[in-house]
């Protein structure tokens, strides 16, 4: 599963990128390393305004949540969505028959590599441009305590490409990373539930991805991991032979 991205440009690259704008309000920085865990905001393009991001939190909280302490469970188990299964599960089919299809920048993601009792983390970019997009589904709730209203999202899953079924090799599962004609499709186009898990499935090439080990400064707790240091190479010897890691 993917509970670890980066987005490590600035906002007017964002704003060129995708012909949308970035608020002033969201005073939006580079991001090199966050965790799901942290409910970072995120700037998210959704089907229903293509052309401006709004600042979401990760952790999808489904429409229906009836209060805020069940809000904070469902957000916890919904970091990630299967999308073969987003059409099924509770927690995500309002969303996805709602149409509440969203894209999640990144610049980059992170996942562990499994030897034994030894875990190494990858960092993963896109090869053919610096910002590529995950799918997503977003939704809407109000707490029913104080009127607040909290826009949040999930990131869907695949099954791993080549590439990523050898690093992420204890679940073999991958973001749904869009190609330039799949995001305008994701965000733009009134598809239906065949046509959606359609797209979804269709795999990311690994040969457009370029994969590296960090050092293991990225799960610090006396550190900081949101610095550009996280994303510096490091070379494991235990690692050497095993090229398919390596794109």
């Amino acid at each position: 599963m993917c509970f670890h991205k980066s987005l490590a440009v600035t906002a007017p690259e964002l704003e060129e990128r995708f012909s949308a704008t970035v608020p002033e309000s969201a005073d939006f920085k580079p991001v090199y390393h966050t965790n799901a865990y942290q409910l970072p905001h995120w700037p998210i393009l959704t089907h229903q305004h293509p052309d401006r991001f709004e600042m979401m939190r990760w952790g999808l909280i489904p429409h229906w949540a009836k209060t805020s302490d069940s809000a904070a469970e469902l957000r916890a188990v919904t970091i990630n969505a299967r999308s073969e299964t987003i059409y099924e599960k509770p927690s995500f089919r309002s969303a996805a028959r709602a149409g509440n299809r969203c894209l999640i920048p990144v610049t980059g993601f992170f996942e562990w590599h499994t030897e034994g009792r030894a875990k190494y983390p990858f960092y993963i970019t896109p090869t053919d441009r610096k910002i590529i997009s995950i799918a997503g589904l977003w939704d809407e709730w109000a707490d029913p305590d104080t009127g607040e209203v909290t826009r949040t999202y999930t990131l869907l899953t695949t099954d791993a490409n080549p590439l990523l079924a050898a690093i992420h090799n204890s679940k073999k599962r991958m973001p749904c990373l869009l190609t330039p004609g799949d995001e305008q499709k994701w965000l733009h186009d009134e598809l239906t539930e065949k046509q959606a898990l359609t797209l979804l499935a269709d795999q990311y090439a690994d040969t457009k991805l370029h994969s590296y080990s960090i050092s293991k400064r990225i799960t610090s707790r006396s550190e900081s991991t949101d610095v550009p240091a996280v994303l510096e190479p490091y070379t494991y010897p235990e690692l050497a032979r095993q090229a398919n890691l390596f794109a």
